[in-house]
């Protein structure tokens, strides 16, 4: 009779602590993306597992998606991801030449966004600022495009 208590109450806490519901340790990340000013060319997001590269140098990035805009909007979800800390970097690339126009002093002229959708001055967002965790089976987040 203990025996079959002790299995029971193991059992319930494996469960609460996530361990029998993802014994892989990996999980889907769905990422929200509003606040497009247009429908046009398409969307990259660039999903980085350390700082290096973030958030412009797409290829520098863990995965790298892309997707069409529709009604002002996109939604992309990344699968099989193994735990730990991530930060996501958004172009809109409008006239899909996969790389982020600027002006003659190196302004931004398409969209672009970060997770956390930190607020950044003269520069890009840091990684840190940025980065949050995958520890669970399914994450989202919704990341809102700028334009300068």
């Amino acid at each position: 009779m203990y025996r079959l208590i002790f299995s029971l109450l193991l059992i319930i806490g494996l469960t609460s602590m996530g361990v029998c519901q993802n014994p892989n340790n990996k999980g889907a990340l769905t990422i929200k993306l509003n606040g497009f000013r247009n429908d046009k060319g398409q969307t990259c997001v660039s999903l980085f597992n350390n700082s290096k590269g973030f958030p412009g140098k797409h290829d520098k990035a863990f995965k790298i998606m892309r997707c069409g805009i529709k009604g002002k909007q996109a939604t992309i979800e990344f699968t099989d991801l193994p735990y730990g800390t991530y930060a996501v970097g958004v172009l809109h690339d409008e006239n899909l030449n996969n790389k982020m126009d600027t002006n003659f002093i190196g302004m931004p002229k398409e969209g672009f966004g970060a997770s956390n959708n930190p607020k950044s001055f003269m520069g890009p967002p840091s990684f840190e600022s940025a980065s949050f965790e995958i520890n669970s089976n399914s994450k989202t987040i919704e990341i809102n495009i700028k334009y300068l």
